[in-house]
């Protein structure tokens, strides 16, 4: 009996292309950027017996309002058709490793950068925070970092994927558990 390929062929196609598009955009250190996600505790375990294992990693988060950026030309903010170039963060990852009260988090960040209707081959820096703090309970973070990470953006797509990889250590008490990783663009003070 002979098997159409009519319309599984059509989604076979569009599903590799689709595929591969995202492997095009994907990073470069796919190993370092995904490496990994803390286990889920066992069926019947409590909160409690989650945050005293060994394997305990916070939960990584775009901070709100951090996940994009643009650049304009000087005195056209605001203006889209004088957009220079466009960043975002695409994919976030970590992986961490408990030793007594130090908790190593190697994070990685992903994304694209792409020129705007003003871009033009270019060296840019993106300004990328990682920080840890506790989500209740605290107010200052443990850990904050700027990183400005260069990306080239050369002809002829003018665009450009990033990723970066950073070891973190924040040192944490037997009952310390209650953290998250943040990631975003950071600008600074506008104006």
């Amino acid at each position: 009996m002979p098997v159409s390929f009519g319309l599984s062929r059509t989604r076979f196609i569009v599903a590799v292309l689709f595929a591969l598009g995202l492997g095009a955009c994907a990073s470069t250190d796919e190993a370092a950027v995904e490496s990994v996600v803390a286990t889920a505790p066992a069926a019947g375990a409590t909160a409690a017996d989650f945050v005293k294992r060994d394997d305990y990693c916070p939960p990584i988060q775009i901070r709100a309002g951090t996940s994009s950026m643009t650049v304009y030309e000087k005195g056209h903010e605001n203006e889209t058709q004088y957009v220079r170039y466009l960043a975002s963060i695409t994919q976030t990852a970590r992986e961490c490793s408990l030793v007594g009260g130090t908790l190593s988090i190697k994070v990685g960040v992903a994304g694209r950068v792409v020129a705007g209707p003003k871009g033009s081959a270019a060296n840019i820096t993106l300004p990328i925070r990682i920080a840890v703090a506790k989500q209740f309970g605290g107010t200052d973070p443990l850990y904050s970092q700027l990183f400005k990470l260069p990306v080239a953006l050369t002809a002829p797509t003018f665009g450009a994927n990033y990723n970066h990889v950073e070891q973190v250590t924040v040192t944490v008490g037997p009952n310390d558990r209650n953290l998250i990783i943040f990631v975003g663009f950071d600008e600074g003070p506008k104006g």
